[in-house]
């Protein structure tokens, strides 16, 4: 009943009478439902919630209920997409949205703020390429610091604080007397990372956009076979779940810019269709590049899953929940 007791409290902040009822709780099915004003209403809780996170909401329920989203803090631009799905929703500070059939309301002061402070050294470029590291491998959280700076390409002092905060904020948490740590909460860290990734570490190592030459002939899976360009993103999805035909291309090199438009054949195109990083990670053993994924010339499925789940596009939504349930959920 904790949900109920925190419901409750965000209703408070509102300058609103509001009769909230606690109804019933599918255990199976993981479905609460409460009343607002007596109008039954399906309730989802979360600490946060950021654009990657919406999508888990649109699931099919067992009755056709309106759904409030109840939650610590809401970012703007996931509000705006809630809103526009006609999602309910409501955070801790008293800004909400309601339209339900007898109860509208539209509460925005702009005063909420996030979770975690915005001073996390969770929240970082280098926390974020370091946690890249612990969710695709969580044994590495008892690996020497040493070891996790050169896998991240991150300083030995960035290390130390993002494992700090990472105990600090409980997703870390000792083991055992021998002094072994765990990496716990994974889901959680997953959804903060994807934010992380796509905020800062693809802007951060961005190389600059690109157009493919027309020697090409649209054949652009055949292209880059070989280990210094590894495809994420749409293309990567096309090419391991046979679902997308990509749109939006994105290559992860190691490459010069000479032997960009030499080798790989890409023309510099600020308006161009492909956009180009270098990878933000150092590969110890040939089985963590996972170019062998279906025999597929791809970067690491959690890469490929944060940028679709990005996206706000349906169709890469759909096939960024096929990777997540064959690639990543097996490991959190």
């Amino acid at each position: 009943m904790v949900d109920f007791v925190y419901i409750n409290e965000f209703f408070d902040m509102l300058d609103f009478s509001i009769e909230v009822d606690y109804q019933s709780y599918d255990d199976e099915k993981k479905e609460s439902i409460y009343t607002l004003n007596n109008e039954s209403i399906y309730v989802e809780t979360k600490n946060e919630v950021r654009p990657q996170n919406i999508p888990a909401f649109e699931k099919k329920r067992s009755q056709n209920l309106p759904l409030l989203v109840a939650s610590k803090y809401i970012t703007p631009k996931s509000k705006n997409i809630l809103k526009e799905k006609n999602i309910n929703y409501i955070d801790s500070f008293g800004n909400a949205y309601i339209n339900l059939e007898h109860l509208k309301i539209y509460v925005e002061q702009g005063n909420a703020k996030p979770y975690y402070s915005d001073y996390s050294h969770l929240l970082t470029q280098t926390s974020g390429q370091i946690i890249f590291q612990l969710l695709r491998n969580p044994e590495q959280i008892n690996e020497t610091q040493r070891y996790l700076s050169l896998a991240s390409k991150a300083s030995l002092g960035s290390v130390s604080k993002c494992i700090t905060a990472l105990i600090d904020e409980g997703f870390v948490v000792k083991w055992n007397n021998d002094k072994k740590y765990q990496l716990v909460r994974r889901g959680e860290l997953l959804d903060k990372w994807i934010a992380i990734f796509n905020e800062k570490i693809l802007p951060g190592n961005k190389i600059g956009k690109y157009t493919f030459s027309k020697q090409l002939n649209g054949n652009w899976d055949e292209q880059f076979l070989d280990t210094d360009a590894l495809w994420a993103g749409e293309p990567a999805a096309a090419l391991i779940t046979n679902y997308l035909n990509p749109e939006v291309f994105t290559l992860f090199t190691n490459k010069k810019k000479s032997e960009i438009l030499t080798q790989l054949k890409l023309v510099p195109d600020i308006n161009g269709e492909i956009t180009l990083y270098t990878p933000f990670w150092i590969d110890s053993h040939p089985i963590d590049r996972v170019i062998n994924l279906n025999n597929k010339n791809v970067v690491h499925p959690l890469i490929i899953y944060a940028q679709l789940i990005y996206s706000n596009n349906s169709r890469n939504i759909e096939a960024a929940q096929l990777i997540y349930n064959e690639y990543i959920k097996p490991n959190l």
